[in-house]
Parts: C-alpha cells; structure tokens; sequence
C-alpha cells in the first residue's frame, strides 16, 4: 500500500505489520535508555527505526517522542529553568525554518544521507564532551542547532546537551524535555508544509505509543541503578553504526 501527500508531490509506502512491531521494539528500548538517563532516545531510536522502514523516521518518531518528553517533564518538573527556555526556544522554532528550506530543495535518497550524516555529526559532538559555558547565547546557538537537527533526522538532543551537561541532572531533564517537545512541534509543522508529514505519520507515531510506554515503566523501578557512564559509549556505537548504515545504503 501506499500515502499520498499533498496530492502526488511525494509518495509513501506502509509499512508492514512485523515492520511496526519491530519499530516498536526500538522504541522500548530508546524510551527505556532516556527515562534513566535524560537522553538517548532518538540518537537510537531514529538510525534503526529508518533502517525498519524509512517512513518511521523523522516524523512519525516525532509523534511519539511527544509522549515520552511529556513524561519526562512531568516526573523532573521541578528542575524547569525559564530564564534558559527563553533562549532555547526560540532558537528551537528558528532552527526547524532554516530546516524547512533544506528539505525544500532535498529529493528522493538524499533525505536518508542527509539524515545518517547528521546522527555521525551528532554523535561526534555529544562524545567531544566539550564543555561551554551556560548563558543565552549558548543557549539560543544550542536550540537552534537542535530545531534544524529535529527537523532533518528527528534527533535534538546533543547540541543542548554539550551545553547543559554539566548541570544537576534534574535540570537537564525538565527543560530538554520541554526543549524536545518545542522542537519536535515546530519540526513537524515544517516536515507537513514540506510534504513530509501526513496522515500515515500520524498513524505510525500513534503506533510507537505501546513500545514508548513500555520503555518508560520498564525504566521506572531501575532507573536509579542505570550508569550514564556505561551506557553512553554502548549508544554512540550503536547509533554510529545506524549513521554509518544509512549513508553505504545510499551511495553504494
């Protein structure tokens, strides 16, 4: 089967059903690294969700990031910093504009390479470990970049992470959360006026929900027991070899 979008500028093909069930395996297991560790989700959920299928990835793992990054806030809410959203945020919305004119101008392939060099660019930056200082600049450079890497591959996180990680743990949980829910709105709206959202990304995000929340209770009695330090280097493997996937399948 296939979707059409805004009449017959782009066609997309359904994904099958054990193509669904695997999508939300992924989702469990993205869902389950971010509850414990405040991130992670979508640098491995995005590379494996496209390689299952590529209309999963970004705007349907969009959607259910949505419900994920509500959760998130919802449990850290106390650690929410307004003087810091009000430079990420607009920086988030500048960002996913500047994204809209890319995939304007990018057409069949060159979405999934475009979408596998930009996880290897994010994984270079959030294994760097550089350490910048924290102030509205940094901030607004940190929400842009994360807006326009949102809306190309569906993953924000580290550019605002390089800049808050050193931060309390409950801070950089609450307003990446509230950063990722920004982000991911404004992303989506420039994926549809760009015809790469409808209503089979819809669908297909409300798919993703049971694996998003089986992830998050299954993290909810360990999440004290997970060891950030462990678990990163097993994800930026993971996840470079999802990038590195994603660009060989479309240049061989």
């Amino acid at each position: 089967m296939s979707f059409v979008i805004k009449e017959t500028q782009y066609v997309f093909e359904q994904p099958e059903i054990w193509q669904i069930v695997a999508a939300n395996l992924a989702a469990v297991i993205g869902a389950f690294i971010q509850s414990g560790t405040g991130f992670g989700m979508g640098l491995l959920c995005v590379p494996l969700l496209t390689l299952i299928h590529p209309v999963f990835a970004p705007g349907a793992f969009l959607v259910a990031s949505l419900l994920q990054n509500t959760l998130m806030v919802a449990r850290n809410r106390q650690g929410i910093r307004k003087d810091w959203l009000a430079a990420i945020l607009p920086g988030a919305v500048m960002g996913s504009a500047v994204a809209f004119f890319v995939l304007s101008n990018l057409k069949g392939p060159g979405v999934e390479l475009a979408i596998g060099v930009t996880i290897l660019i994010a994984v270079a930056i959030s294994a760097g470990g550089f350490r910048i200082a924290v102030n509205g600049k940094s901030l607004f450079a940190g929400g842009t970049l994360a807006g326009m890497m949102s809306t190309i591959a569906g993953v924000p996180g580290p550019p605002l992470i390089i800049v808050i990680q050193n931060e309390q743990g409950r801070q950089i949980r609450a307003n990446l959360g509230i950063s990722f829910i920004t982000s991911s709105v404004a992303s989506i709206t420039a994926l549809y006026f760009a015809g790469r959202f409808g209503l089979l990304h819809l669908f297909l995000g409300f798919s993703l929900v049971p694996g998003i929340l089986a992830g998050t209770l299954l993290a909810g009695p360990f999440a004290s027991f997970l060891d950030r330090a462990f678990l990163r280097p097993v994800l930026l493997g993971l996840v470079s070899f999802g990038g590195l996937a994603l660009i060989l399948r479309n240049v061989m």
